[in-house]
């Protein structure tokens, strides 16, 4: 008996990693981004910052972002969105894509909104950037 529990939990395992397919970086930012649109963006941004979407070097920037802003008291501006306002009502355009590395341009209100940077690490797409529309 113990052993047919084993073998149980073995196969359950392999089945689950197997299925486990990781997330391609459109999906990634794509989900990222409807989730931020629609709950995200009214959580305290250090809540924001523990999705696991971000690198932890884009984590580390937008952290001192936030705090400078916070010092500063400044506020309205969402770096996650490039701009005070947003819409759920989102478009992700795919740029450039590698191996390690893809480029996703993120549209609002009909217009262009940002550049979103993703890097592949240890297999998983990690957002390493978000650049303004210059």
């Amino acid at each position: 008996m113990r052993r047919i529990l084993v073998l149980f939990f073995v196969l359950g395992y392999f089945a689950n990693t197997s299925n486990g397919q990781t997330k391609t970086a459109a999906q990634t930012v794509q989900d990222f981004y409807k989730w931020y649109t629609t709950k995200g963006a009214m959580l305290e941004w250090r809540q924001v910052l523990k999705r696991p979407e971000f690198s932890p070097a884009f984590r580390k920037r937008l952290t001192v972002f936030y705090q400078k802003m916070e010092k500063d008291n400044e506020g309205g501006y969402d770096p996650i969105v490039q701009a005070q306002d947003f819409d759920d009502q989102f478009k992700i355009k795919p740029i450039s894509s590698a191996a390690t590395k893809a480029t996703f341009e993120l549209w609002m209100f009909g217009g262009k909104a940002a550049t979103v940077t993703l890097n592949n690490v240890a297999n998983q797409w990690l957002i390493d950037d978000i650049k303004g529309v210059q």
